[in-house]
């Protein structure tokens, strides 16, 4: 039996913000986000430069493109820095870019434990991601279980299961190791899905 680790039960901070957008921009986005369904495309996975699938560790769909909701979400996002750096023990950086993503997450998709700083900053312009954003919404009532954002703690053994709550913003340091736990909606279709922005704060 392996000795318990002295990380076990620590965790990275987090914060969640209900209501964060409120019901008209919240109904806004989801409508974006059902009209642009043909233009999701698979998530990749980066690989030294290259996208490449795999579904083994990740299964979802993914739009970069927000078009008007980009600049106001980033915006939003950029005036909780200061309160969460604080609030996570964090030094002051000025962002020097920021990086968001409209996800999808259907029957069956889910994503394996990893951190961001990993999956991002080697191989995307801009400085490295510090905070991770995701803000989730669907439709109402909810079509879907499952969804939960796993937090590990440092040890890597014990969980905190975060629901993807619609209308509210779960921020955490983007060197958190988590998954997205699978998703079930056989019945729903595309509509009924989790959807999520990702936003990351850089610098």
């Amino acid at each position: 039996m392996p000795e318990p680790s002295f990380l076990a039960g620590r965790f990275l901070p987090h914060r969640l913000f209900p209501d964060w957008l409120g019901e008209a921009e919240c109904e806004g986005l989801l409508a974006y986000a059902l009209a642009a369904e043909a233009r999701f495309l698979p998530t990749k996975l980066n690989d030294h430069g290259t996208g490449h699938l795999d579904r083994i560790v990740r299964e979802s769909r993914v739009l970069r493109d927000l078009g008007d909701f980009a600049d106001p979400l980033r915006k939003k996002a950029l005036t909780l820095q200061s309160g969460l750096e604080t609030a996570f023990d964090m030094t002051h950086t000025p962002p020097n870019s920021t990086q968001i993503e409209l996800v999808a997450h259907g029957d069956g998709a889910f994503y394996r434990p990893h951190i961001d700083t990993f999956t991002g900053d080697e191989y995307m312009s801009g400085g490295r991601r510090r905070l991770t954003m995701v803000y989730y919404f669907h439709r109402l009532p909810r079509c879907f279980s499952g969804g939960q954002l796993r937090l590990f703690d440092l040890g890597g053994n014990q969980t905190i299961d975060i629901e993807p709550t619609h209308d509210s913003l779960l921020v955490f340091p983007s060197a958190a190791r988590h998954e997205v736990e699978r998703v079930s909606c056989p019945k729903a279709g595309f509509a009924g899905g989790r959807f999520a922005v990702n936003i990351w704060l850089c610098g």
